[in-house]
């Protein structure tokens, strides 16, 4: 709160970009929503909301809106409330801020009237939050300009109270955006509204935000300036446009109730309204254009998300343009369910960069979805944990804000209503003490599928960093500092994708045959749960960038080819579906769990075929030389039965069988599977991949109320365990070990 700043990397010169595709299977004859936007830039992967995205199918052509309304841009003329001032809440003369004394006050900022020549002048006033329902509009903004802005000074002066103040640059652009010539605009800004020195007032009110945007008539969204001089041939009117024409496209053909002409927006200062470009057709490179406003800063702002969420209505501004937020979010839900359809000479499905979704897309299609300022489809809920997972690609500076920014939306479960804002407290005691509340909630060791002890940087395509041999990092990845508590997540940290599914599913079913236990609650540092100790970590096996990369041979090279590694391993289609299972940790490069193994399975054998991941049908690939276990990966470590013997695969029945996959896309899922993790064998035959900061000696458990199973460490020199995360062994996740007796359940005691 204190520092809306958006992390390094963001902007149009570090465009950020989320690996994600929306697809029901991996298979590509049966790939019927595949969303995909040619861009460049940095890649990370966000499997987690890939799997949100998954559940809505509503932006095909004939989707029937619940409702349909008109939603202009902000009007001038529009009525609002006058506001109400506080007793004694006039702003004190040669003073910026008096003080907050009653609870439930705040500071409105009165925009003195002016023209784009003269200085920003304001007042300050006290007011009574529960007396000013829809008496000011908020301004939702990012304390950072975007990199290219013209105005090279971090600073400007304004006049509040009489008093000469500094603000930045960008709250200072939006101020003179908004200013009008002939009267009084009432705000809220935080940056201004908030005494930023008072920590104690900026928890007060930051515990408020979510009422004073609830509250507000209107909430202004300001992207920031866009520089050209004729405001209808600029990129902001030009990207409005289309985003105007795709909203028209999706609704025309429809018989539904869908109000086209609301789609439109404003140039400021130009009497009539725009409607974009038309209508459509596929290969139309107006589809492309709407893509520059999702690069700007603001959609990658964590503070922004209940801002816009909790709006009951809300006008995105851009330079001279203007246009409701209504169509904003509801653009990025169209496209990315229907850019299968859409321009496809523009992207190379080969190619894992082609196939990629902005960031800004995403984020916000996902705010659109918990909006209760649109018309189409009832805000989404989600549990604190679901929430703070499905925002960790959001930025903020301050790392208390993970949680700070998030407390103003409803949840599931309540638990953010529990949390008083305090940033005088140390961050480790914020997290612990967000992690206890959790474990009081209904899906109480949730949090556990969060811990990670190593960040993950941004990593280009496919590449997958060399791990050194001495456990500490991976190229593209830092180890980091854990809490003193290793069962308590860090929220500020960007790990690697949960295994964990978003909603509950027969395959990711480890230990969800009982429910959690938890011994006295939290003791101390310790929590202390019930499960299952199943084995120990015997080999762990660092990847380099080029398992990562095509085969290639020479003709001077005796490298063996694909048959003559069939033949010397010994595969069959069996072995080869239990592999591309663990290689992806059962889902598909979207996020969702596999549907359709078929489909996997003809994916994989694509890959193969088109010389990709041959390595990984070597015995010793997941570190064991042992081949049968290799083949049949915890055949000895479960009850399961064996089989009848089955058929080794042959060349020509895997290239058969390739003939109906898409590799580039199962490549895909065991990249965004890989990334962050590590390979590892059991002493019993066990395969899985886990934390990138596993080691041998290392013990694998199942944990009761859990869907995977977790890797965990015995403490030296005292009693307990280390929480390392969790991990995916596909002969686990049905829950086979629960209900075999040769396994006894214990107290795991994690410190």
């Amino acid at each position: 709160m204190a520092d809306h700043q958006q992390t390094p990397g963001s902007g149009s010169g570090g465009y950020q970009m989320f690996n994600m595709q929306y697809a029901q299977t991996l298979s590509y004859a049966a790939q019927k929503q595949n969303f995909s936007i040619s861009m460049t830039g940095p890649l990370i992967s966000n499997r987690d909301m890939g799997e949100l995205m998954s559940r809505d199918h509503e932006f095909e052509k004939g989707f029937e809106p619940k409702i349909a309304s008109y939603h202009p841009p902000s009007e001038e003329t529009e009525s609002i409330r006058h506001f109400v001032v506080a007793p004694d809440g006039l702003g004190v003369p040669s003073s910026i801020y008096s003080s907050l004394y009653q609870e439930g006050q705040f500071r409105l900022l009165a925009i003195l009237p002016g023209t784009d020549d003269t200085p920003i002048r304001c007042r300050l006033h006290v007011c009574s939050l529960n007396d000013n329902h829809d008496t000011y509009e908020a301004l939702s903004y990012c304390w950072r300009a975007e990199p290219d802005c013209d105005w090279n000074v971090e600073n400007h002066k304004i006049e509040c109270n009489g008093v000469e103040m500094s603000i930045g640059v960008n709250l200072h652009l939006a101020l003179r955006r908004i200013r009008r010539p002939d009267s009084t605009r009432v705000v809220w800004a935080d940056a201004i509204c908030i005494d930023q020195s008072n920590l104690v007032e900026r928890s007060q009110q930051v515990a408020a935000m979510g009422d004073i945007f609830r509250n507000a008539f209107r909430v202004l969204v300001w992207l920031g300036p866009n520089g050209e001089d004729d405001p209808l041939q600029s990129t902001a009117s030009r990207a409005l446009a289309s985003v105007c024409s795709i909203v028209s496209t999706w609704a025309t053909p429809t018989n539904h109730p869908v109000n086209i002409e609301s789609a439109r927006y404003r140039i400021q200062g130009v009497s009539q309204e725009f409607q974009g470009e038309g209508l459509l057709s596929q290969e139309n490179s107006v589809w492309l254009r709407a893509l520059d406003i999702y690069k700007t800063r603001w959609f990658q702002r964590l503070w922004v998300v209940q801002e816009i969420a909790l709006a009951q209505r809300a006008t995105v501004i851009w330079g001279k343009c203007e246009i409701s937020w209504q169509w904003i979010g509801l653009a990025p839900a169209i496209i990315r369910t229907n850019w299968h359809h859409i321009v496809p000479k523009y992207f190379n499905r080969d190619k894992m960069s082609d196939r990629q979704v902005p960031v800004g897309v995403m984020n916000a299609y996902f705010m659109y979805r918990i909006s209760r300022c649109q018309d189409y489809l009832d805000p989404l809920q989600f549990s604190f944990c679901e929430l703070l997972t499905l925002t960790r690609q959001f930025g903020c500076q301050e790392k208390r804000d993970k949680i700070y920014g998030l407390l103003g939306l409803a949840t599931t479960d309540g638990v953010n209503s529990l949390i008083t804002p305090d940033y005088t407290n140390p961050l480790g005691e914020v997290y612990r003490n967000v992690a206890c509340l959790m474990i009081e909630s209904k899906t109480p060791l949730a949090l556990l599928s969060h811990v990670h002890h190593t960040e993950i940087f941004d990593h280009p395509g496919h590449q997958v960093y060399a791990y050194d041999h001495n456990y500490s990092s991976q190229a593209g990845s830092a180890r980091v500092t854990p809490f003193k508590d290793s069962w308590v997540p860090r929220w500020d940290v960007k790990g690697p994708q949960t295994l964990t599914p978003l909603d509950t599913h027969p395959d990711f079913a480890a230990g969800l045959s009982q429910p959690a236990q938890i011994r006295d609650g939290v003791q101390g540092d310790r929590l202390t749960v019930q499960g299952i100790i199943i084995d120990q970590v015997k080999q762990k096996v660092w990847m380099d960038p080029q398992c990562f990369k095509q085969q290639q041979s020479f003709p001077w090279e005796q490298t063996p080819g694909l048959e003559e590694i069939l033949v010397r391993t010994g595969h069959t289609r069996r072995s080869l579906e239990r592999l591309a299972l663990t290689l992806t940790a059962g889902k598909t490069w979207y996020g969702t769990p596999i549907a359709y193994r078929a489909g996997m399975l003809a994916d994989f054998a694509n890959c193969l075929v088109t010389k990709w991941l041959w390595w990984a049908l070597e015995p010793d690939a997941f570190g064991s030389n042992d081949e049968k276990s290799r083949n049949n990966p915890g055949d000895q470590g479960n009850s399961a039965s064996t089989p009848p013997e089955e058929d080794f695969i042959t060349i020509s029945e895997l290239e058969e069988l390739a003939t109906e996959g898409n590799g580039p896309l199962f490549l895909d899922a065991v990249t965004t599977a890989c990334v962050g993790r590590c390979l590892f064998s059991t002493g019993s035959g066990l395969s899985g991949v886990g934390p990138l900061d596993t080691r041998p000696g290392d013990m694998i458990c199942i944990i009761y109320g859990t869907a995977v199973p977790f890797i965990i460490r015995p403490c030296q020199g005292k009693q307990g365990y280390t929480l390392v995360g969790e991990c995916y062994v596909h002969d686990l996740m049905h829950g086979e070990v629960v209900s075999d007796e040769r396994y006894k359940e214990t107290w795991i005691e994690m410190v």
